[in-house]
């Protein structure tokens, strides 16, 4: 998995004295011939363990956009994952539950043999008013899957993890789940329906994910 600190050390000169300043972008690209094989099992855990031995459990002053959008950094970085590319699913479970759910999503992905690039692991604070707000208190794990065969499988799972443990997912990523999924990790979806019912009877106001979940009455669930 991959993390956003690096050392001081690291930081450009021009940077050290000055670390809230905006560096230069320094892009490397992932070309269009990159072969998405080379990303399996075997050269994750190899960068994993280099980025480890690397930066291990530090401290220190890093630039914005190291540690805001590390990504950036890699133009292109989306092909690693071939023609098909990937899902990103991302859930949060409670902190209680936080721990032994997050065990039991990882071994479901690892027993697929989904090798993952990039994993980012956050604790939220308390949930917004939105009547349908992803956050709450607790630990939210986003990770990359290559879409694969048997994809929708693993995630079906995933989300089985996340209901026993009344989490939810991101619905600003999700694809996939039902609508009795979605019902039972939001439970202000009435109040919402309610309120989309009473500004917009018609349904004028609707999208394809909306469609698919049943988020708004009278559409299809």
């Amino acid at each position: 998995m991959q993390g956003n600190v690096s050392r001081v050390d690291e930081l450009p000169v021009e940077l050290k004295d000055r670390p809230l300043s905006l560096p230069v972008p320094r892009l490397k690209t992932v070309p269009s011939w990159f072969p998405s094989f080379m990303l399996n099992r075997t050269t994750v855990k190899l960068f994993n363990a280099m980025y480890y031995r690397r930066h291990g459990d530090r401290t220190g002053v890093v630039a914005q956009d190291a540690f805001f959008h590390p990504l950036d950094a890699i133009d292109h970085w989306n092909r690693m994952y071939g023609k098909h590319g990937f899902v990103q699913y991302q859930s949060a479970i409670p902190m209680a539950a936080a721990r032994q759910g997050l065990i039991e999503q990882l071994e479901i992905i690892s027993a697929s043999g989904r090798a993952s690039f990039l994993a980012v692991l956050k604790a939220f604070g308390k949930q917004g008013q939105g009547m349908l707000s992803f956050p709450m208190p607790g630990l939210t794990l986003a990770i990359d899957l290559p879409n694969r065969p048997g994809l929708q499988e693993v995630l079906a799972k995933l989300d089985e993890v996340v209901l026993r443990h009344s989490g939810r997912l991101y619905l600003a990523k999700d694809a996939c789940t039902s609508a009795q999924s979605f019902a039972a990790m939001y439970p202000r979806l009435v109040e919402f329906r309610a309120v989309k019912q009473r500004i917009d009877p018609q349904n004028l106001f609707q999208s394809s994910q909306s469609r698919r979940l049943g988020i708004t009455a009278g559409e299809s669930q």
